[in-house]
């Protein structure tokens, strides 16, 4: 829901957009990778090339972590602090990072992101299914492109009716995470 969100917010705005995503074995413990490519000029691919992203939005700390190098290093993160250990953590064979170790990586590349508890917050709202609607909320809260009422209304668009103001709560829950200080601002 995020990738297609955010797709029709800049094709709103009339600018190029190509994305793609690579989906194949999430239902199997497997990760999710969605590049999406937003201009003014025409695009010739959607894959961004390493160094290229102005912003990761990462929901898996690890994730993140491995992805990382798509990020220009003047660029910006918002990742979710909710780890999905793997298979291999799960059966004693590799240790999940620290948190310490996770901020070290992600610093290394880029000196500018967040780091929020969305997930958390989507739990106490109900369902971690609110979880994407909350980081939409943060992109918006850090990326002056990303106009806070202009995608709410996208978002609106997107949703049933019956779970319509429960996302736009979470939609303002994951703003007010990075413009109150309530998340974990990264600089190096």
């Amino acid at each position: 829901m995020a990738s297609v969100a955010l797709a029709n917010y800049a094709m709103k705005k009339g600018l190029e957009v190509l994305g793609t995503e690579t989906i194949g074995s999430a239902q199997r413990g497997g990760s999710v990778v969605s590049h999406m490519r937003i201009s003014d000029k025409k695009i010739h691919s959607p894959l961004v090339p390493n160094g290229r992203a102005d912003i990761l939005i990462g929901f898996e700390p690890i994730e993140a972590v491995r992805n990382i190098h798509f990020l220009n290093p003047k660029g910006k993160f918002i990742i979710n602090n909710y780890p999905v250990p793997t298979i291999f953590c799960n059966m004693g064979m590799e240790e999940y990072p620290s948190e310490e170790e996770i901020l070290g990586a992600l610093k290394a590349r880029c000196a500018q992101g967040y780091v929020i508890g969305a997930s958390e917050k989507a739990k106490e709202m109900g369902t971690l299914m609110m979880t994407n609607v909350i980081m939409l909320g943060a992109l918006a809260g850090i990326e002056p492109f990303f106009e806070k009422q202009e995608l709410e209304r996208v978002i609106a668009k997107l949703l049933p009716k019956k779970v319509l103001e429960q996302n736009l709560l979470a939609y303002e829950v994951g703003y007010k995470m990075v413009t109150n200080s309530e998340a974990n601002a990264v600089t190096a």
